[in-house]
C-alpha cells in the first residue's frame, strides 16, 4: 500500500493538490471527482488556480446522491461551487429515474470520447465503502457498464455510481482519509479485508494520502 501520511487534514490536501496538478502537467486530462467533506477544501483550492482554466480537462462525477442538484446533499452541487468546473460530467439527478439517469450519464461518457479516467479521486467511508460501493450491495458485481443505479438499503435511498472496473481501470486512484472515525476500518484495509475500497484499490496503482488521526494505531 502506497500509504502517505500527514501530520494534519490541511497538510493533505495541499499535498494532494500538488499531485493533482502535476499529473495534469503531465497531461492528465479525464479526472473522477468524489463528494464528502474531506476533499471540498481542495476543490476550493483548484478552483482558485486559474493555470487551470487553461487546461483541457474533463471533470466526471464518481458517485451521486439522487437529489436535485440545489440540495445540500448533492455532490454535483458542491463540486460545482467549489470548482467551477467548465467542462463536468455529473448525474441528472432531474431526470425520472436512476437507472436512466445512468444511461445517460454513459451516452455523455460516449458521447465525449473517454476512453478511461486519468486520475479517480476517492474517498472511504467508515464502513468500507467508495463511490456509492457499498458493502453488500448487487452493484459491486456489475462488470459490463460504466455506471449503474443502485439502492443503498442502510441509507434508504437511490444512489447513481461509476462502476467498479471503471474505477479500477483508471490511471492513478487517490484516496483521501482524514479523521480518527476512519482508523478503524482503515487497519482493516492494511490487514487485507474485503471491503469495497480494497477491492477498487488493490492491485492497481492506488496513492492513499491519510492524516496522522487515520493512520495512528
Amino acid at each position: 500500500m502506497n500509504l502517505r501520511i500527514f501530520d494534519n487534514a490541511a497538510d493533505l490536501i495541499q499535498a494532494a493538490a500538488r499531485t493533482l496538478i502535476q499529473r495534469i502537467d503531465a497531461g492528465a486530462q479525464t479526472i473522477a471527482l468524489s463528494g464528502g467533506s474531506t476533499p471540498k477544501p481542495l476543490y476550493e483550492l483548484l478552483g482558485q488556480n486559474s493555470e487551470l482554466r487553461k487546461k483541457p480537462i474533463t471533470w466526471v462525477l464518481v458517485d451521486e446522491r439522487y437529489v436535485p442538484i440545489d440540495d445540500p446533499q448533492s455532490n454535483a452541487g458542491m463540486i460545482e461551487k467549489a470548482l467551477k468546473p467548465e467542462r463536468f460530467l455529473r448525474f441528472k439527478t432531474e431526470l425520472d429515474d436512476p437507472a436512466r439517469t445512468a444511461d445517460e450519464f454513459e451516452r455523455e461518457w460516449r458521447e465525449l470520447k473517454i476512453e478511461r479516467l486519468d486520475i479517480a479521486l476517492l474517498g472511504m467511508g467508515d464502513d468500507g465503502h467508495t463511490a456509492s460501493l457499498f458493502p453488500g450491495t448487487d452493484v459491486l458485481t456489475v462488470e459490463n457498464r460504466i455506471a449503474a443505479a443502485v439502492f443503498v438499503p442502510k441509507m434508504n435511498s437511490w444512489r447513481v455510481t461509476l462502476t467498479k472496473p471503471v474505477l479500477r481501470a483508471a490511471g492513478l486512484r487517490m484516496v483521501l482519509v482524514a479523521g480518527a472515525s476512519k482508523r478503524p476500518i482503515l487497519q482493516e484495509v492494511r490487514a487485507g479485508a474485503d471491503y469495497p475500497i480494497a477491492l477498487v484499490t488493490r492491485g492497481v496503482e492506488t496513492w492513499w494520502f491519510v492524516d496522522r488521526e487515520a493512520a495512528v494505531s
